[in-house]
């Protein structure tokens, strides 16, 4: 059966992974039948038309559903769905449907410092909305600390964009998602672990990628910028190990890097361990000297390589993307025909120990021409000490009013 249901999501980003997955769903849902809207949310530009909005949305392939501006929804619909902490505001208070769920892919509050923003994020979680997660500690960190009846469905890759290349010829590389723009990548630890890797392993070529801004380093490494995903499997296929880190709920990166054969570094954490698989991963603790060791560990141990690509194949090969919207779809339709949540356990897929390691940083070197002898500095004279107290005693006066 047709059924109506609105989308409240938020101003487009160019590149956003979280945008393309939305979508993604958005496609699914209306290639099975159900009539999409969807209302774009914090219009950067006032007065854009319905081209313009669509042509934003497009950037993230086909979307079959109507594009209205705001999120003001018109009349009565079987579903709303909320997309970020502020559309969850505005689907509980604003929208008429007969089921609101909400579509959870992070921890919004951590995107911001303890104050308003973290409390109203927080606050999203308890506006009666069904949470439907993508990932299992999400639905799990809900229900635990929020009492939300929450479900997830599984992450996946593409398996047509992610896939090993026989003929690629590999590098003795590691590449890492460096994105300052968002700090829940972690850059700054992420550059460390790598500059003790370089220290030890002085041949490995260091590649960052994933955002236009260039890491700046001290220690040899190719920026290469935002990747098309077609660019990033040929990157992984290259590479003998990657680092992609997350705080909050994984990224999908270590799973399309299993995808394509590439031993995967990431944290260890209950965020990790619910959804990562054991040996197709490595999870070190949260500081740069595990991670550097974790890394280092992988590029010495050709046996370790091989289980963790061939266990990371496996894994993904029953991940498809086909998957994920299944789930999620069959999700939906089950809340649509008025079925309950059915909380299933969710227990952690990774059960190793976190990898640990005491690798120092190394001393940073000091740019150029700072290492070189400096002539002694120039004794000042009494008359120039005499004067510079004397002025020193006259603005004293002036400002304090004393001597």
């Amino acid at each position: 059966m047709t059924r109506s249901i609105a989308w409240l999501v938020p101003y487009p980003i160019p590149g956003s992974g979280g945008h393309r997955t939305i979508f993604s769903h958005i496609r699914h849902l209306a290639e099975r039948g159900h009539q999409c809207h969807v209302h774009i949310g914090e219009d950067r530009q006032r007065n854009m038309g319905e081209q313009a909005l669509r042509e934003a949305v497009e950037q993230f392939g086909p979307c079959p559903a109507q594009i209205h501006r705001g999120c003001a929804v018109p009349g009565r619909v079987d579903l709303a769905v909320a997309t970020a902490w502020w559309t969850a505001e505005v689907a509980a208070r604003e929208v008429a449907a007969a089921h609101k769920i909400y579509f959870v892919q992070d921890f919004e509050p951590c995107f911001n410092p303890m104050g308003d923003l973290y409390i109203r994020a927080e606050n999203s979680y308890r506006q009666g909305l069904i949470p439907i997660t993508i990932g299992r500690w999400l639905a799990r960190l809900l229900r635990e600390r929020y009492g939300a009846r929450a479900d997830f469905f599984e992450f996946t890759a593409d398996a047509e964009t992610y896939f090993p290349i026989d003929a690629a010829v590999q590098e003795q590389a590691v590449c890492f998602v460096h994105q300052p723009e968002k700090p829940r990548r972690c850059p700054a630890i992420g550059g460390d672990a790598l500059a003790i890797v370089k220290h030890h392993c002085p041949e490995v070529t260091i590649y960052t990628y994933g955002s236009p801004e260039a890491p700046g380093y001290s220690f040899d490494h190719v920026h290469l910028g935002i990747l098309s995903r077609e660019e990033c499997n040929l990157l992984y296929n290259r590479c003998t190990a990657g680092l992609c880190l997350s705080s909050s709920n994984p990224s999908r990166i270590p799973f399309e890097m299993m995808a394509a054969g590439l031993p995967a570094v990431d944290f260890h954490g209950d965020n990790t361990i619910h959804d990562l698989p054991d040996q197709a991963v490595l999870l070190a603790e949260r500081n740069p000297s595990s991670l550097a060791g974790a890394i280092i560990e992988i590029l010495r141990s050709p046996d370790l390589r091989e289980t963790m690509r061939r266990r990371g194949l496996e894994s993904m090969r029953n991940r498809p993307a086909a998957l994920e919207f299944e789930q999620f779809a069959d999700k939906v339709e089950r809340i649509l025909a008025g079925e309950q949540i059915k909380e299933k356990e969710i227990a952690p897929l990774y059960t190793a120990a976190p990898f640990s390691a005491d690798l120092p940083l190394p001393p940073v070197p000091p740019p150029a021409g700072e290492g070189e002898e400096q002539p002694p500095p120039r004794a000042m004279s009494l008359y120039r000490r005499l004067c510079r107290n004397r002025i020193g005693r006259v603005l004293k006066v002036m400002w304090k009013g004393y001597y």
